[in-house]
């Protein structure tokens, strides 16, 4: 089966993300969040805009 790996789960990478397994294909989201947060990073969920 194919797999798919998505890096940055931000919009894009969601949207992207979701569109692939829309398709039935297999897919891996990857997301790094700092340990202490910065102003860019205000929410620990997916999917933040910044």
């Amino acid at each position: 089966m194919k797999r798919v790996r998505v890096i940055g789960a931000g919009l894009a990478g969601c949207e992207a993300a979701w569109q692939i397994a829309r398709r039935g294909i297999a897919v891996e989201l990857y997301e790094m969040k700092p340990a202490r947060f910065s102003p860019a990073h205000r929410s620990p969920d997916l999917a933040e805009l910044v």
